[in-house]
């Protein structure tokens, strides 16, 4: 008769944590590359508008962006081999996770100190400090 107490996991599998390195590369694209993109497409479609115009609408397309990359699809974690998951149900972040877990950075009054914390979030402690407010988790894809 086979042993069935051997190889008892008690649970669903924890993929492995994703390197700091892989995440800053993401970030990068992510949060550098594309936004400068996206605003400088949106600044010259915008270039007649007015400036309060102008800066309400590249503020949404960053919030919407930073929704999108969470929720939907982030080209940076995909080149590098990452996935963002929810930490209860291993499947992706739903919309409010992805928006709890860019609260620091769409903030337009705290955008700069949203920064600076998560980026020494990332450097000490290998995590976001909104991945645990959003209960998400940047992983290795399979």
């Amino acid at each position: 008769m086979p042993d069935t107490t051997s190889n008892i996991t008690g649970g669903p599998q924890t993929p492995t944590s994703a390197s700091k390195g892989k995440r800053f590369a993401a970030g990068i694209v992510d949060l550098v590359i594309i936004p400068v993109l996206l605003g400088i497409l949106a600044g010259i479609a915008l270039l007649a508008a007015n400036d309060a115009v102008r800066n309400t609408v590249l503020i949404l397309i960053n919030i919407g962006w930073m929704i999108f990359r969470d929720a939907v699809f982030s080209p940076g974690r995909k080149m590098v081999g990452l996935k963002l998951v929810s930490v209860a149900t291993g499947d992706k972040p739903t919309l409010g996770q992805a928006f709890i877990r860019n609260i620091l950075l769409i903030i337009p009054f705290i955008l700069v100190v949203g920064y600076i914390i998560e980026i020494i979030a990332l450097l000490t402690k290998g995590e976001r400090v909104a991945d645990s407010w959003a209960k998400t988790r940047v992983v290795d894809a399979a």
